[in-house]
């Protein structure tokens, strides 16, 4: 009877996810912001790559401008993920070695610095190369600065600089990322995108097991 509230117990608790963050695991916010992120983050640098190295012309204009629209109506929401992550500190650091803790820290901290660079350069450099910002001709926001040729250029540099790094940070946290999951097993399931507490559950179910047996 016992293992059976148990077991009743452990599935409950995977009925809801907090809004917030808990010690356990990410809240609700945290993993739209998250998944959202990531979504924007990887279409955009992809976009950025893609046309970087084209030569001018219609064709470079066209992928220069949905990157434009794109990163407009991102903007808010990437904003939002810089604040969110300030704010709130997230679930604690998984059990591993202190070096791999401060690659992971590092990692996280490029890739919000990242985030907040590109947030900021992407509009200024539009801006100031004397341009408005067209959003898929539904609406425009006009330059305030004008035309700033010197500034313009050196946004340019630091919008591409951070998108590299930022590029760099992904390809290390996609890593750990699968590290955990395969050779891991840690409660990563149970903190981004699996259901709350599964590391819990686990422990439950399987010592329900051991008693059934």
């Amino acid at each position: 009877m016992q293992s059976s509230n148990d077991f009743s117990q452990a599935t409950a608790a995977t009925a809801s996810i907090p809004f917030a963050d808990t010690p356990n695991t990410y809240g609700l916010a945290s993993r739209v912001n998250h998944w959202l992120g990531a979504a924007l983050v990887i279409f955009l640098l992809g976009i950025g790559l893609f046309f970087e190295d084209m030569p001018r012309g219609p064709e470079k204009l066209y992928w220069l401008k949905l990157h434009v629209a794109v990163g407009a109506l991102a903007l808010l929401p990437l904003a939002f993920r810089v604040v969110w992550r300030l704010f709130n500190r997230g679930p604690a650091a998984l059990d591993q070695s202190i070096a791999r803790q401060r690659v992971t820290r590092l990692v996280h901290v490029v890739l919000l610095a990242g985030i907040a660079t590109l947030v900021i350069t992407g509009p200024l450099a539009v801006w100031t190369g004397g341009r408005a910002i067209e959003v898929f001709g539904w609406f425009s926001i006009a330059s305030p600065t004008g035309t700033m040729e010197t500034l313009h250029q050196a946004l340019e540099i630091v919008h591409v600089i951070a998108a590299k790094a930022m590029l760099i940070a992904l390809l290390f946290h996609i890593i750990g990322a699968v590290y955990h999951v395969i050779a891991g097993k840690q409660r990563l399931s149970g903190r981004m995108f699996g259901r709350p507490g599964a590391e819990k559950i686990n422990s439950k179910i399987n010592r329900v097991s051991v008693i059934d047996s």
